[in-house]
């Protein structure tokens, strides 16, 4: 016991003597390890149950409410809850828990593991093409949210990929956003909880979080490769570019790359101009040199292995309609849409159909329109912005103008914010507005109002002392009208939301958020803005803890049995939605339904060989079948990007030749349907689906 007590003592004071960044750090990643070593993760896995399961209700979850299908669980009682516990998988996320956590799965049912073209989508997927899945390659150096697969399996593996966009992107923006505001750690602090935790970063699946994340460390590393005087720091920044850059360029996400490249170019470049780190770059140092050297070498040797791998499929992709050809010019972005965020507390839960869903309603509560509002009136806050403060209004500035007015098609070209829909761009404007907070809060407190206002009161009314309060005053009004007008445009717009007690509590919310920002109450604006977050977003994702229902279900056992007895990997194809074939990807089949992130174009001109319907399937899809009673006949129909649906006959002679060989049928495809040329092989004990052969 008393060595025990010595080492806890030691621990003890080790930890007493750290500075509070290092402490909050040691404590983040402590967590991300506990996190996954319980194998706990926020992958919404479990709506996916509803079709590889259906028979038992899925129970992954760290609290659970039931225990059993014939469990009374569907009160209001109950389902408040489970909500409460997050044991509430989200159907919205089907492009998660359906597209890419099964990319990720399906690595491991491949022999060998891991590789980069997965046969089992199609005619292959070039898999170092999603950012992801697990591939055994060089370039995968750069992808250190995959590693955890590797390393730890399935389960633990996608806690590592879950919890590290969360723990990495924070850890990033903690210390760009210390480096911005000058040392305010518990500023900077809070402004990185406040980013990971919106609306816009969680409804997402993190994946916003995954791209800032290399955005930002590209920004820090090059920007201590030229201020510090350490040739060890130097050196391990140049590394950190160097993998920060491909990692950023393999996101393969434009629309926030784009976006993200911009804005990490403008607050380095505002850095350096800050701290007039361009004198001293007129001439580098050895170690500066080696830094900057090692990057170039690291970021250029893995991109390149990337770009001899991926050429050809980058190729298909970029002549696709969707997402290679899709051409943003801007404009035509209403008020409605843009502050949309504002009641995502209601939004993300429960959603207009105008707003499209849960995911497409999220943003981030803007605040920017204060400081817009303030500045040309506070001499003080003009002086206070500083060169990042100034980028930000100028960034946010040049994008409003972008939304609401648009530029000309060659020049969104040029600039390449023909990448970024007018709906993706809120990701740097949320993280510009932020910024823009933080630093405000930041001068506010060296500026000594609240001194400035207690000497007013103690000498008598003085108007000029008093303007730091009166225009915030004056501004907070302003803002409650704005939001006001905003409510009602979105009450128009969706028809539904908000209700008006809604929209004049938000009003009076935001615009009481606006008056703490500008008059520095510090420690009141960032308790109710950091309750307001996490009043909005903690329950949204689940907490899962295990995937049997992918792997031991009477579909899953079905689907390895018959493939296990084929020589050959044959060709399958489903009847009834995209899930199950995703289904049969995961567990090492061949499925021509499903997802098909690149086109399957040898495949699709096979059954279009006059290429009439290429406008259809040259595309990222969602591939439903549907059946034809003409054994001949295939239509094409992409009811929106994204999606394809195919009309066709298990009997079509073209599928066969193409190795087409087992045909699931999916609960009411079931019915209606032609099977009397096929051959019977399983039909569900529950009545779920029947799965067919065609006959050679």
């Amino acid at each position: 016991m008393s060595n025990t007590s010595s080492v806890a003592a030691r621990a003890s004071r080790w930890i007493g003597a750290l500075s509070f960044e290092k402490k909050l750090l040691l404590g983040v990643w402590l967590l991300f390890l506990i996190l996954v070593a319980a194998g706990i993760h926020g992958s919404s896995t479990g709506a996916s149950s509803a079709s590889w399961a259906p028979e038992r209700p899925y129970l992954g979850y760290l609290f659970k409410v039931g225990s059993g299908a014939n469990d009374d669980s569907s009160g209001p009682a109950s389902k408040g809850l489970q909500w409460f516990l997050m044991e509430n998988a989200s159907g919205v996320r089907s492009d998660e828990f359906g597209v890419y956590t099964p990319y990720a799965l399906s690595q491991f049912a491949q022999n060998p593991r891991f590789p980069v073209i997965n046969p089992s989508y199609g005619n292959g997927q070039n898999m170092l093409l999603i950012p992801e899945p697990p591939v055994l390659h060089i370039a995968t150096l750069a992808r250190p949210a995959t590693w955890g697969y590797f390393l730890l399996g399935k389960q633990r593996g996608l806690a590592w990929f879950w919890w590290f966009q969360v723990f990495g992107c924070f850890t990033v923006l903690f210390l760009l956003f210390q480096l911005i505001l000058k040392g305010h750690v518990r500023l900077a602090a809070f402004g990185a909880f406040w980013f990971c935790a919106s609306a816009y970063t969680v409804c997402w699946s993190n994946w916003p979080d995954h791209a800032t994340l290399f955005a930002g460390l590209g920004c820090l590393a090059a920007y201590y490769i030229l201020a510090s005087q350490k040739k060890s720091t130097q050196i391990v920044c140049g590394i950190l570019l160097g993998v920060s850059v491909p990692a950023f360029v393999m996101f393969m996400y434009p629309a926030w790359q784009v976006q993200l490249g911009y804005f990490a170019v403008i607050v380095f470049v505002a850095l350096v101009i800050r701290d007039k780190l361009y004198v001293s770059a007129r001439v580098l140092s050895g170690s500066q040199l080696l830094g900057f050297g090692l990057a170039a070498i690291l970021a250029g040797g893995l991109m390149l292995s990337w770009l001899i791998t991926c050429l050809p499929d980058l190729r298909i992709i970029s002549n696709t309609v969707y997402p290679g050809s899709r051409i943003s010019v801007g404009g035509h972005y209403s008020l409605a849409e843009f502050f949309k965020g504002t009641y995502n507390l209601v939004t993300i839960y429960n959603y207009s159909g105008q707003l499209l869903n849960q995911s497409e309603a999220s943003s981030f509560y803007y605040l920017f329109p204060a400081i817009l509002l303030a500045v040309p009136f506070s001499k003080r806050l003009r002086g206070r912005l500083g060169a990042v403060g100034w980028a930000m209004l100028g960034y946010i500035l040049v994008m409003l103008f972008f939304l609401f007015v648009g530029i000309p098609a060659s020049v969104a070209k040029l600039s390449l914010l023909s990448y970024i829909p007018a709906y993706r761009a809120d990701l740097t404007i949320g993280l510009a507005s932020i910024v823009l907070c933080l630093i405000v809060l930041a001068c506010a407190k060296e500026s000594g109002v609240v001194k400035e206002s207690a000497s007013a009161k103690e000498s008598g009314f003085n108007g000029a002392e008093y303007k730091p309060q009166v225009l915030p005053l004056i501004v907070s009004g302003v803002i409650v009208l704005l939001f006001i007008f905003h409510g009602l445009a979105l009450l128009k717009f969706t028809g539904d939301l908000p209700n008006p007690p809604l929209i004049l509590f938000m009003a009076l919310l935001m615009g009481s958020l606006s008056y703490d920002l500008l008059a520095g109450r510090k420690t009141v604006f960032c308790a109710v803005a950091g309750l307001l977050v996490v009043a909005t977003t903690s329950m949204f994702n689940p907490l899962a803890t295990n995937l049997d229902h992918i792997y031991d279900s009477e579909l899953a056992r079905k689907i390895v049995e018959i493939d296990s007895q084929s020589e050959a990997r044959p060709l399958w194809v489903c009847y009834g939605g995209v899930h199950v074939g995703a289904l049969i990807s995961i567990l090492g089949g061949r499925s021509l339904t499903g997802i098909q992130w690149e086109p399957q174009l040898a495949i699709w001109h096979a059954l279009d060989p006059d290429r009439l319907h290429e406008q259809a399937y040259n595309s990222y899809n969602e591939v439903s079948f549907f059946p034809s009673t003409d054994d001949n006949q295939v239509l094409f129909d992409s009811p929106k990007p994204g999606l394809l649906w195919v009309r066709v006959s298990p009997n079509n002679p073209t599928l066969r030749s193409l190795g087409v060989r087992y045909v699931v049928q999916w609960r009411d495809a079931q019915n209606n349907f032609d099977t009397s040329k096929l051959r019977l092989v399983y039909r569900s004990l529950y009545g779920t689906f029947s799965i067919f052969e065609i006959p050679q």
